[in-house]
């Protein structure tokens, strides 16, 4: 939507030709599903690879242990397919069903909506891991919390992309017109009007969104603490596997947050720099590199619970101290 009232064309409006404004905004949708198609292939891989038998495994040939890692890659697994089912959908809401101005709160949605499924089915393989069916059982002594098990690097990142959705929803919030999805600048006798811009119309949604996604974050992370423990293993191999988990749950979750900001920044700078604000050409810049930044992030493999059995100079098969059995 571009509506301008002008005796002449502001320098930065010519940049932005508001008859090629539909073609690169279908090309940018076009973009950010062919990105999450490929993200979701090498989320795969990279799990594949993390969750593989290690050489320790297989000279120690622990069955306990493949059958941990088994659930655990079967849930990461489920998590992705559940991701990508639910962007299919939403693909096909976008083309056949959706209509309107819902059809592009749905697209900025996108992003929060395919991680709440993985989100979803994460809580799901939580919930149904296994017991222990040894006569002996462990437990810890001191409970178990979303920090001990989550990287905080990670954590720390995903409620970074959280507070930064709601802060440009905010801001763009206070800076929107009247109808809360577009932008106007007024110099002289020269008044531009551009849009789609993520005013209170989108933003309120988007930060809404957000907060779904950090909540369900720290759900599921809860879960991966409190679950039961891994039957006849070392107390840090427990720890790692866990650790392992909380790590797929947060680079998704902060995957959703953003590509959710960078959406947010590069819609609402589009709009600025059509409605002659100058310099905001800069922003669609960095929001092309919150992007890529937050791809980068999820590629990156999980920990290996081996590693973390090493780190603590503890052997695989000891039963680890600070543990109570009954």
């Amino acid at each position: 939507m571009l509506v301008q009232t002008t005796t002449e064309q502001p320098p930065a409006v010519d940049l932005f030709l508001p008859a090629a404004y539909d073609v690169l905004w279908s090309g940018a949708v076009v973009a950010a599903l062919a990105t999450l198609a490929l993200v979701v292939v090498l989320a795969v891989r990279a799990v594949a690879r993390s969750s593989g038998p290690t050489l320790a495994d297989v000279a120690g040939a622990d069955p306990v242990r493949r059958a941990a890692r088994r659930h655990a890659t079967t849930v990461s697994v489920a998590a992705v397919a559940a991701a990508v089912l639910a962007g299919a959908a939403l693909t096909q809401a976008v083309t056949d069903v959706v209509g309107g101005l819902a059809e592009g709160v749905l697209v900025g949605l996108a992003p929060a909506v395919v991680g709440l499924a993985l989100l979803g089915a994460h809580a799901v393989g939580e919930l149904t891991w296994p017991r222990p069916r040894t006569a002996v059982r462990a437990a810890t002594l001191r409970p178990r919390t979303a920090a001990d098990v989550a990287p905080r690097g990670l954590r720390r990142l995903t409620w970074s992309l959280a507070a930064l959705v709601v802060l440009l929803a905010v801001v763009g919030g206070l800076t929107a017109g009247a109808d809360g999805r577009s932008v106007t600048r007024v110099a002289g006798d020269v008044t531009s009007t551009a849009g789609p811009y993520p005013g209170w119309f989108y933003g309120t949604w988007l930060a809404l969104a957000a907060v779904l996604l950090v909540a369900g974050a720290e759900g599921v992370l809860r879960l991966v603490a409190r679950r039961p423990a891994v039957a006849q293993v070392d107390a840090a191999w427990d720890m790692g596997l866990r650790r392992a988990s909380a790590h797929r749950v947060l680079r998704g979750t902060q995957l959703a947050l953003g590509l959710t900001a960078a959406g947010t920044l590069g819609v609402g700078a589009n709009a600025a720099a059509r409605a002659g604000y100058p310099g905001a050409v800069v922003l669609v810049v960095v929001a092309v590199v919150l992007a890529v930044a937050a791809v980068a992030v999820v590629v990156r493999p999980a920990p290996d619970p081996d590693a973390s059995v090493e780190e603590a100079g503890a052997a695989p098969d000891a039963a680890g101290g600070g543990r109570a059995v009954a």
